[in-house]
């Protein structure tokens, strides 16, 4: 009897550790499939290829870019969110879905809990733009005078409560300034119109403004950034003009929540090569991407602390979805 029980006793430990070392192998030899990268943007997927690229060289199987733009990229965010956590769906995760978004519109995940972050890699930065022949040569003189004449001053921005809106609002706020907001569906009607003088201010980021800044056709009189503009070192940060606010979009990659660690680590190790790949490099320079590694629990605390803020900015705008008719 004593015998029979230390036979029942070993099988169940040797099913354990057959369990687990399977297991072990299992995860070991991730991946062992193709790899779906969601995209939350049109035409996003440009940028991220390179990327791809070199995942796909690294871990030996092919990163399949699948774009799914709309509702401010709160769609891609909800289909990664519902994906199973085996580390085969990763994807782009920016900061408006995470830290905006779910104050606007009614949305199938938990911005805060729904996530897995394998790096931050990046930032968007922001600043205000005026064409080159505009009698405002600097930040101080664009606030001068729309303090000295409220309501005159006009700015471009794409949607309401995004970061080329904050920025201003911001500004506004610290200054008690009235100004006009223009919106555009879109970055080039946005542009359009400051550059052809149908408003004075184009609000958007740095990035996309650098190619007219390049050619002379505009001015950019501050960043909205935590740090200077790598590409526009002389122009002041607001911060530097001692306002105390700064406007940034982070992005990340990222899974759904409950990936093996194993997985995650691996994910990880190579999605931080990734990134100081030269050929990565080399094209985020080309689409004025600023490249700041941040770690998963450095990225997760700016989520946090970003979805606060903007609440509290949205609510004062009486945009929040609760506010909404």
């Amino acid at each position: 009897m004593e015998r029979s029980k230390r036979n029942i006793i070993f099988s169940c430990l040797l099913a354990v550790a057959i369990l687990f070392g399977f297991s072990a192998i299992t995860r070991a030899a991730y991946p062992e499939r193709p790899i779906t990268m969601i995209c939350p943007y049109a035409g996003g997927e440009y940028a991220l290829r390179p990327v791809a690229n070199y995942v796909e060289k690294a871990l030996g199987q092919p990163v399949i870019i699948v774009t799914k733009a709309g509702a401010s990229a709160t769609i891609a965010c909800g289909l990664l969110a519902s994906a199973k956590p085996d580390g085969y769906t990763l994807g782009q995760i920016t900061f408006g879905p995470v830290t905006m978004g779910p104050h606007l519109y009614n949305i199938n995940y938990d911005p805060l809990n729904s996530f897995e972050y394998i790096i931050g890699y990046g930032k968007w930065e922001y600043g205000p733009c005026v064409r080159s022949d505009s009698p405002f040569k600097t930040l101080k003189d664009l606030v001068d005078y729309a303090k000295a004449n409220p309501g005159i001053i006009k700015y471009s921005t794409v949607g309401l409560a995004t970061p080329t809106h904050f920025g201003m609002v911001h500004l506004a706020k610290a200054e008690g300034i009235k100004w006009e907001v223009v919106v555009f569906k879109d970055v080039q009607g946005a542009v359009t119109a400051g550059l052809g003088g149908h408003l004075q201010v184009v609000s958007q980021t740095t990035g996309t403004m650098l190619p007219y800044i390049k050619a002379g056709q505009v001015r950019l009189l501050a960043s909205f950034s935590d740090v200077r503009c790598k590409w526009a070192p002389d122009i002041p940060t607001a911060r530097d003009l001692g306002y105390n606010f700064d406007v940034v979009s982070w992005l990340s990659f990222g899974t759904p929540k409950g990936v093996p660690k194993e997985i995650m680590e691996k994910l990880r190790t190579v999605f931080k090569k990734a990134v100081n790949d030269p050929e990565v490099l080399s094209l985020m320079d080309k689409i004025f991407v600023n490249i700041a590694y941040r770690t998963p629990e450095e990225f997760k605390k700016l989520v946090e602390i970003g979805y606060k803020e903007n609440e509290k900015v949205i609510r004062e705008l009486g945009l929040h979805k609760s506010q909404q008719k």
